[in-house]
């Protein structure tokens, strides 16, 4: 039996503690903020600091419980004396999912989509947005009094011009049932944006089997990248997304 630190976002909070707690691992989870990946320097920086902070011998792996997510997790180096797990997963609707194949398919049928699930939704700040992959519109319009104090109000009322026109590709609300939690309530807000917006609605069955299977310390060649102490995570959209390299 080994024992694993995940680090996670809490949009994962309800999955990864229900697969953990099956895991015959022993597993220490730690959250970070969820609006952290809409500044991914900053995302990165917090992780590499909580990374450096995991002492020798604490455990046999770090895992990664997060995609590329906007770049952040590219550049993180893996400590000298523990390796890094990440899954080869664009985010964490790859996770939400089940698998990278998957998500590519969705996105190749409908690419303006608006992601919607429990966990995320029920973790939103105040003003922020509730779904995933509609990062934009909604945060710019709860700003707009900051934007014109900051900017004045016709510079204001372009960029939110152009960030409508920006939302009107999308054509998809989708809830993710991950099968955890009340989820009537927020699949009913899916559905009136949905509404609201002429667009389709769907409701997608969520899959756990890449949280199972990094949690279980069943870390395939395809689905996984294992970062050898000391090396640095790098882009490789060619060979599973993400790859990894000696420090230069």
């Amino acid at each position: 039996m080994s024992r694993f630190v995940a680090l996670t976002c809490e949009a994962l909070a309800r999955s990864i503690y229900a697969t953990s707690a099956h895991s015959p691992h022993t597993i220490s989870v730690r959250l970070f903020k969820q609006g952290l990946h809409d500044r991914p320097r900053n995302l990165r920086s917090v992780l590499q600091a909580e990374i450096d902070a995991i002492p020798p011998g604490d455990f046999d792996a770090i895992l990664l419980v997060y995609g590329i997510c906007g770049t952040s997790t590219i550049g993180l180096r893996a400590p000298a004396h523990t390796p890094l797990v990440i899954p080869r997963a664009h985010d964490c609707i790859t996770l939400y999912l089940g698998s990278k194949e998957r998500y590519q398919e969705e996105f190749n049928q409908h690419p303006g989509t608006y992601w919607y699930s429990v966990d995320y939704m029920e973790r939103a700040e105040d003003g922020s947005s509730t779904a995933l992959g509609a990062a934009g519109l909604e945060d710019q319009e709860a700003k707009y009094d900051e934007y014109v104090q900051k900017y004045g109000k016709d510079n204001a009322d372009m960029l939110l011009e152009e960030m409508r026109r920006w939302s009107q590709h999308y054509t998809r609300a989708a809830f993710i049932d991950t099968g955890l939690g009340e989820s009537q309530h927020y699949e009913d807000v899916a559905r009136a944006k949905a509404a609201q917006s002429g667009w389709l609605f769907e409701r997608k069955q969520g899959d756990r089997r890449l949280l199972e299977m990094l949690i279980a310390g069943d870390w395939r060649d395809d689905e996984f990248l294992v970062v050898p102490p000391g090396h640095v995570t790098r882009e490789d959209y060619a060979n599973g997304l993400i790859g990894a390299a000696p420090p230069e």
